[in-house]
């Protein structure tokens, strides 16, 4: 597990937030102006200062774009070239409330946007940053400036932006139209009865919001990936999910089926929401061949190769982030497990699958 937040040691003469990269003495890496954190020996250094990082796993790795806040004497790890999962917590305040929500609402919100798009400028050419919240688009005039702002410092950034998508109208088309090409809109659908969907986001009229959303993004040929969480309340009509975004979202670019996280809300009757797809993986299986029968690429995020039948496993997806990724004793000698997302960090095997079985080739 990648820690992303790092606490240290040490006085550093400037006192307001700044972007820095991660460089090793006499290296000259693409900084673009950028103050310098250099890393010499196991030891760091900036404005001839050095530091000491408190976290066991605090290791930066050179070319890492860091946020640093001296006055808390924190340093954010905005982007690593190494990293699967660079992502910008923009906020953890929402308008929905998910039963099975990884990270419930705050009353919180990290608005850094000159800090943000100063270390966005910075990200090298097929580089990818993640905007996720809480709901993003609660500041959607912000949010859509800054992403606009982001593609003309930086052509080639791809930006995925998790929401809900309850918030777009009509007057953001023509901004949206700008991103169509660089940013990936990742909105969620969890059932084809809207009021299973509101159920399940806790408000009502959240599926007719949405509804308008899509038509926004398709007027705008914005990029979307459909995202629908796996969970025992809407495992049984995903294959009729399924048919629906057959017909009606042709248009997408991807319908991504998610394995569930446990933490959060979906810890909270945890044997009532996880479906173990070792033991039944028809309606997930028939849902993905409906999807492929269509032309939609479907792909299976969070499950293990080994979670779900052979004949979808192509469809699995590396998606578990570094800083939440763990692999258990079974993986060890597993054929694929260069391939595989593994676990989340805070799995247990006594709640969760009953069948995990390495994979021989």
């Amino acid at each position: 597990m990648i820690e992303l937040s790092l606490r240290y040691t040490g006085d550093i003469p400037q006192k307001e937030p700044f972007v820095c990269v991660v460089t090793e003495t006499g290296s000259e890496p693409h900084t673009r102006g950028a103050n310098k954190f250099i890393k010499n020996d196991g030891k760091y250094y900036i404005g001839g200062q050095i530091l000491s990082i408190i976290n066991q796993n605090g290791i930066l790795e050179i070319g890492e774009i860091l946020i640093v806040f001296p006055n808390e004497k924190l340093i954010q790890r905005f982007y690593g070239p190494k990293v699967n999962g660079n992502t910008i917590l923009l906020t953890e305040k929402c308008d929905q409330v998910c039963m099975m929500c990884s990270q419930p609402p705050k009353n919180k919100d990290y608005l850094h946007w000159d800090l943000y798009l100063e270390a966005a400028s910075l990200i090298p050419d097929g580089g990818t940053l993640g905007i996720s919240g809480g709901e993003p688009t609660l500041y959607k005039n912000q949010l859509l400036q800054f992403l606009i702002d982001c593609i003309e410092l930086n052509k080639n950034l791809q930006i995925n932006v998790l929401t809900n998508a309850q918030h777009f109208d009509e007057n953001d088309i023509d901004k949206l139209l700008i991103l169509n090409k660089n940013v990936l809109w990742g909105v969620p659908i969890y059932s084809h009865i809207a009021s299973q969907h509101d159920q399940i986001v806790g408000k009502e009229g959240a599926f007719l919001k949405l509804k308008n959303g899509f038509n926004c993004l398709l007027m705008s040929g914005s990029r979307v990936e459909l995202r629908t969480v796996l969970m025992q309340e809407n495992y049984a009509a995903l294959p009729k999910l399924a048919k629906l975004v057959s017909r009606h979202f042709l248009w997408v670019e991807r319908w991504a089926i998610m394995q569930l996280e446990p933490i959060g809300y979906a810890k909270i009757d945890w044997p009532t929401k996880f479906v173990d797809t070792t033991l039944y993986p028809e309606n997930l299986e028939q849902a993905v061949m409906i999807a492929k029968a269509s032309g939609i690429y479907a792909s299976l995020y969070n499950f293990p190769r080994c979670t779900v039948p052979p004949n979808i496993r192509d469809s699995c997806v590396n998606s578990i982030s570094d800083w939440k990724q763990k692999f258990i004793p079974e993986c060890k000698t597993c054929s694929q497990k260069n391939s595989c997302c593994g676990f989340f960090e805070w799995y247990d095997d006594k709640s969760g699958y009953k069948s995990v079985m390495r994979i021989e080739e």
